[in-house]
């Protein structure tokens, strides 16, 4: 029989392309000339003190002179931007270091770009990869870093080549950064996906193997666990894809049941009982998305596969039973998600707020563009945006702290600065909204897949249970017997009547005990 369902193949939440604007802001406001300094030279006085104070650890007033600098002298805004940025950097404020990070790459002085680069990790740490990569790409060289910052603009390549469907190029790159690197374990996961695309399965595992004995070196922990648990999944989803099941089961048993991918874990052991014939442990695995601890979910292709698994064993009843169900579950938020996209689609801002409000509602919510919502905003990388907005007022009040205490020099910095804060806020809504968009879009895409398969099945149903009428008498049709196959079972395993309840420990865990209904 035709499979009208498959397992998710892609290894990672996929990324998008978006080109965040970086608005010349401008310099309006002035800082106050020191009256000991000459009208002439003025700007390059500046920039000399600026070095001075950087020197002394007195990095925002650093910055402050080097911004002056630049207001008394343009051509001066190469070594100005460079200066200002890595002051701020030092001085604990990376959000508005990174506006100016980004000018220095754009201007493109050899000499400042280098300066600058060499803070590419400690800034793609703190403020993720999105807001810097296209500008590493476009702006900076090879040869432009040092040892330890290469390997970032590396993954950074690395990752835009998977993003343009470029999985050899993505593995080249990788292939060139230091083991020693903060990426590197990152980018294991990476060039692990690469391979298993290119249809390199062995050095697929063989990644994401080395990426799990790496995994120390990620500071942030949840991050760590993550990684860790994207790394195992990719490993089990390989074997998956050799057709090793047995060995898939064991590798997705690794992954803990409270992993944030855990979830998709279990759809995927599913399947992965599926593609062995095993539709009793197939139906086990999905029986417990009923549990209240799951309500949460929201996956239209597990009504899916148990539809095609109760198909499988000619269970007419049951999957129609299923069908229906799903009919009445996923059309009104279809319906819903499709009217929310076509009226914000020009603006994702509304789609990053829609975010947010999803990921502060609670979990078991009952609103089901939120259930949705779930499968996506409350990964890290959505909740690292949201995180970063208390970031940004963090520095607000650092700044205005700073600033007072600096008697004499004015308040021009101070003034650009908010304009700043103001610019990174907007590449927040730009990210979160395309990332909140692109994965509405996404999983409505799913629904209407969804439908069409099921669609399918009840074709299907409907033309195995004719042929079923028409060759066997109904007098011979004994009344079904449920439970009256033992399953093959693990050794840990046991054989219990299900009364209704669920254990949260045993959750995944379960396996049917159906007697098919083929008669061929």
């Amino acid at each position: 029989m035709e499979n009208v369902s498959t397992p998710r193949r892609g290894f990672f939440q996929q990324g998008f392309v978006l080109v965040l604007p970086l608005f010349a802001l401008s310099f309006s406001l002035v800082l106050a000339p020191v009256s000991s300094y000459s009208a002439e030279g003025l700007g390059k006085q500046y920039l000399q003190d600026s070095l001075k104070l950087y020197k002394k650890g007195q990095y925002y007033s650093s910055a402050r002179y080097a911004f002056a600098a630049v207001q008394e002298d343009s051509s001066l805004k190469s070594e100005a931007y460079s200066r200002i940025a890595l002051g701020l950097i030092q001085a604990g404020l990376p959000n508005a270091a990174s506006y100016f990070f980004l000018r220095t790459l754009q201007v493109g002085d050899p000499s400042a770009v280098q300066s600058v680069l060499t803070q590419t990790q400690h800034l793609l740490d703190i403020l993720g990869p999105d807001l810097l990569r296209k500008y590493l790409v476009r702006h900076t060289k090879y040869n432009d870093y040092n040892l330890e910052n290469r390997s970032a603009y590396l993954y950074s390549l690395a990752k835009d080549a998977l993003l343009n469907n470029d999985p050899t190029r993505s593995v080249q790159y990788i292939d060139g950064m230091t083991k020693g690197s903060l990426s590197y374990p990152f980018a294991l996961l990476l060039r692990g996906s690469a391979h298993s695309i290119l249809g390199k399965y062995d050095e697929s595992i063989q990644d994401f193997r080395e990426c799990l004995s790496r995994i120390s070196r990620v500071k942030q922990r949840d991050l760590r666990d993550d990684l860790r648990d994207r790394c195992t999944a990719g490993q089990a989803r390989t074997l998956y894809e050799m057709e090793k099941f047995e060995e898939a089961e064991q590798v997705y048993d690794q992954i803990p049941k409270g992993s944030y991918v855990w979830t998709d874990i279990l759809f995927e052991q599913a399947w992965n009982g599926f593609a062995r014939e095993e539709f009793n442990r197939s139906l086990g695995k999905l029986v417990s998305y009923k549990s209240p601890a799951l309500s949460f979910v929201f996956n239209p292709e597990v009504d899916v596969l148990r539809a095609q698994s109760f198909l499988a064993l000619c269970l007419y009843s049951d999957a129609n039973q299923v069908i229906n169900e799903f009919n009445s579950r996923y059309s009104k938020v279809g319906e819903e998600v499709k009217t929310f996209v076509e009226r914000n689609s020009k603006d994702l801002a509304n789609f990053y707020d829609f975010g947010k409000s999803a990921l502060k509602a609670r979990l078991s919510t009952k609103n089901q563009m939120y259930q949705m919502a779930n499968r996506f905003v409350r990964s890290p990388y959505f909740q690292n945006l949201v995180r970063t907005e208390a970031d940004l007022r963090h520095e607000r009040a650092l700044v205005s702290k700073l600033d007072q205490s600096i008697r004499g020099e004015g308040k021009g910095f101070l003034g650009f600065l908010d304009e700043v804060f103001d610019w990174r806020r907007h590449t927040l809504e730009l990210l979160g909204g395309a990332f909140v968009k692109n994965s509405l879009i996404d999983y409505h895409a799913d629904i209407i897949e969804s439908f069409e398969k099921m669609a399918f099945i009840k074709l299907e149903m409907l033309k195995l249970a004719k042929e079923k009428l028409l060759t066997q008498p109904t007098l011979e049709t004994a009344e079904r017997q449920r439970g009256n196959r033992i399953p093959e079972r693990k050794d840990y395993q046991y054989q219990w009547t299900f009364n209704g309840e669920f254990w949260d420990d045993e959750l995944g865990d379960y396996v049917f005990g159906l007697e098919s209904e083929c008669t061929n």
